[in-house]
């Protein structure tokens, strides 16, 4: 589970804003540990350059009944956010590449090819449709939980 750390900033409805820290160096379980940049070239060069992370806003279900001021943890399942892209782009191109290369065979005009290509692309498009990503049906990519706290009590030791 890859997580950062964020603050509730204000609550929309059903919704809560949080203000993310931004992509951590790696998700700590990794192999790539200290090495891993998934989000983009900007962290390698904002950290040689001594650029703190830029904050992320978020809008996030807010099933744990956050307040603005808590502090939570974003969370991303293992293999949602992989699940998604392939929903929104490798399945169209997939299927544009599969009508492309299926009008190919049958038929030697590049206009062929072309339409299977856009109807197989307009199928992938249909498809992810009627996947339902619409975020209202669809499972979360993201979610958030309270911040454990780090606090840890003594006891008082002038009694003994």
């Amino acid at each position: 589970m890859n997580e950062t750390e964020g603050t509730v900033l204000r609550l929309d409805g059903a919704h809560a804003w949080v203000q993310a820290a931004g992509p951590e160096p790696a998700c700590g379980s990794c192999a790539q540990q200290g090495n891993c940049r998934t989000a983009g070239m900007g962290g390698i060069l904002d950290e040689a350059g001594g650029k703190p992370r830029k904050p992320m806003l978020l809008r996030l279900p807010n099933t744990i009944h956050a307040r603005p001021g808590d502090a939570v943890v974003v969370l991303a399942a293992d293999g949602m956010v992989f699940r998604a892209v392939w929903r929104a782009y490798g399945m169209p191109l997939f299927l544009a590449l599969g009508g492309a290369l299926l009008a190919a065979a049958l038929a030697d005009n590049e206009l062929l090819v072309l339409a299977g290509m856009l109807l197989g692309l307009l199928g992938g498009f249909l498809l992810m449709h009627l996947q339902g990503l619409d975020s209202a049906r669809s499972e979360p990519i993201l979610s958030m939980r309270f911040k454990q706290s780090s606090v840890i009590s003594v006891k008082d030791r002038s009694t003994c």
